[in-house]
């Protein structure tokens, strides 16, 4: 296979771009095994205190994905990588893009889950006795899905990003790191 050099892996994402990336994955690192936890817990004050910071980390990553969508919208962005392949091209804006529409199904759906599950009053008095003892909202399930499509998407980004050093020799990284 041709190797492609690429002018473009010069050209960076905007310094609030980068921050958003970067903090966004460290409080999706965070989410993911935060929310796993939380299901298999017993109705108690350790599961309210760690529901009430799932669900506060969980509207950040929301606000900061609607800002990086707006973002992507209205600022100047590095033009797409080139891999050499077209489906291999077309693959790699199908994953960027996938993780916009992701991110905002699971906010919205954990959002549901709070207002379906009637989990506001246990929130908001920290009354762990509040807590449905067992949930079973269709948002739930959804979220649950979504959050495991969310995990092969980032190994799966994660691996572009290796793949693409080792096949082009090009440090891609170069374009998000601050």
């Amino acid at each position: 296979m041709k190797t492609i050099i690429n002018n473009n892996l010069a050209e960076k994402y905007g310094k609030e771009t980068i921050f958003i990336h970067w903090f966004s994955f460290l409080l999706i690192i965070l989410l993911i095994p935060m929310g796993f936890i939380m299901s298999d817990m017993e109705p108690g004050v350790a599961k309210i205190n760690l529901l009430r910071l799932h669900l506060f980390v969980g509207i950040l990553v929301f606000i900061l994905t609607l800002i990086r969508v707006w973002f992507f919208f209205r600022r100047k962005r590095p033009s797409k990588l080139e891999t050499g392949n077209y489906l291999h091209n077309k693959l790699v804006i199908w994953i960027e893009n996938t993780f916009y529409y992701l991110l905002i199904l699971l906010c919205i759906s954990g959002i549901a889950t709070v207002m379906m599950g009637d989990f506001g009053e246990a929130l908001q008095t920290g009354d762990a006795s509040l807590l449905p003892k067992k949930l079973d909202v269709p948002s739930l399930g959804a979220h649950k899905t979504l959050s495991i499509i969310l995990i092969v998407l980032l190994i799966g980004h994660i691996g572009g990003v290796v793949n693409h050093y080792i096949k082009n020799k090009e440090n891609t990284l170069k374009r998000i790191l601050p």
